[in-house]
Parts: C-alpha cells; structure tokens; sequence
C-alpha cells in the first residue's frame, strides 16, 4: 500500500503513513548487488537449484503448500527468519493494528507481522536491509514500518515453519483428530497434507519409492516450466492425480514410517 491508502484521521493511519513514506525513501538506497547475494544464499540451501528457489518463492508469496517439497520451504522459510532477525532487531521497526488503533506489544510485533512479510513481501524485506544511507539519515532505519496480517502470518507459520506447526499440533492435543484437520482445512489443506506433514516432521524410515520417484519428476517438471516439455504429461492419470492431490487419503491411512 502507498502512504496516500492510509486514513490520516486514526493514529494508526498516521504511523502507517509516516512509516510506509520513510519506506520508499529507504528503497532508493536499496544494494542490487547484497539482495542478489541473499537470493543466491537460498538458492544454495536448495543445492543451487535456482529453478525450485524461485518456485518455493511464488508459493510463499501465494500461500501455497507443496506437500512434495515440505522441508524445503521449511529451510527457506527459517533462512528468512533467522535474516530478519539479523538485520530488524527490536526497536528498529514497527507495525500498528488498525483494530486497536494502536501499536503492537513487541511480542506480538514478530508474531503477526513477520511470517507475512518473509513470505508475501520478502524482496522489499531484503531491499530495506540492503539500504545504506548517510549519517544524518540513519535516523529513517529505525522507523521501518512493516505491515501485520494477523490472518496470513498464522497461514504461513503453519505451513512453513515446522516448530510453529508442531506447537499448533499440541496445543490441539484435546482436540478430535476430525476437530484438527478442519483448523487445517481453514486454510486450505486437506488430510494428505496434514499427514505429509506428519512423515516429515516424525519420519523413521524411508518414504516409499513411489513418493520419492514422484518428487524427482516433480522436480524435473519445477525445471522444466519454461520449456514445453512436462514429465508430468507423461506419466499416469492416478500418478498425476498423486501429485496433485498428495500421497495419502482417508481411506489409504497414514504413513506406515512415522513415529
């Protein structure tokens, strides 16, 4: 949003304003050359795979999950954090909340802002750390304003951070297991997604050579995209309706290789 979408009659509009417009004033001071050297430190978590880097990319940004690809967006995802941490410590940003009209508790500044801005909003996230300004502007680092959704950071949390998603998952210890999977349902995964989960995150043995096969010829697709040629197209209906859909069903039961 621009400093001009901001109601300037509430406090929080007024902070939001004033925030959003020392933003682009940073942005013109932005390093191309450290935001490319970030961008190449994650592409090298996914072996130097620029392809599947810029795919796990444009799912953050969309709220989608892979269920083929968990701990990848997981290594993305804590990468991203671990940098956030590093270049905003406390005190050197703020967001507001418009339903209060007021700033958030530091506590919940991280919570309800963080998740959102290193998944939908990263390469403004990178373009502000990379700022270099004079001495007599260094007073404008910090009053970086990054923008909270309450809504979204709790999606990506529980999609790519594995710690968060296990945190949810105990304090849902009460819970039927049906009650668990329509809090997942809200935002939008299904019982395959919530059990792939699961493998990884309390996987004992070896996937089946099915799931593994599956995922290298997703992965040859993921490098494929900007050529005509897709694995995918190849393979069989039931196995494209796997890759779509996941690996496991109701029906099918969980993983056998799971603790």
């Amino acid at each position: 949003m621009s400093a001009n979408d901001y109601d300037n009659s509430t406090l929080a509009g007024r902070c939001a304003r004033f925030g959003t417009k020392c933003n682009s004033l940073l942005m013109k001071h932005q390093d191309k050359a450290f935001i490319e050297r970030m961008v190449v430190e994650q592409v090298e978590l996914l072996g130097g795979n620029k392809e599947l880097y810029c795919w796990i990319d444009s799912n953050m940004m969309n709220g989608v999950f892979d269920p083929f690809f968990i701990k990848e967006h997981w290594a993305i995802f804590s990468w991203r954090e671990s940098f956030f941490r590093k270049h905003f410590p406390i005190n050197s940003w703020f967001t507001v909340d418009f339903e209060t009209q007021d700033e958030f508790d530091q506590e919940d500044d991280f919570l309800w802002a963080v998740p959102y801005q290193i998944t939908r909003h990263f390469n403004r996230v990178m373009a502000l750390a990379s700022v270099k300004v004079n001495a007599e502007l260094s007073w404008l680092k910090q009053q970086i304003y990054f923008e909270s959704d309450a809504n979204l950071s709790f999606e990506a949390a529980n999609k790519y951070e594995w710690e968060e998603m296990t945190i949810d998952l105990l304090e849902k210890i009460g819970e039927t297991e049906q009650q668990k999977l329509e809090s997942y349902g809200d935002i939008g995964m299904g019982f395959s997604d919530f059990a792939h989960m699961i493998a990884e995150g309390y996987q004992t043995g070896p996937k089946k050579l099915e799931e593994m096969a599956l995922k290298a010829v997703l992965l040859l697709n993921i490098s494929s995209e900007s050529s005509e040629f897709s694995p995918l197209e190849y393979l069989p209906k039931l196995i494209q309706k796997k890759a779509a859909l996941g690996m496991y069903t109701v029906e099918g039961g969980t993983p056998d290789n799971i603790s």
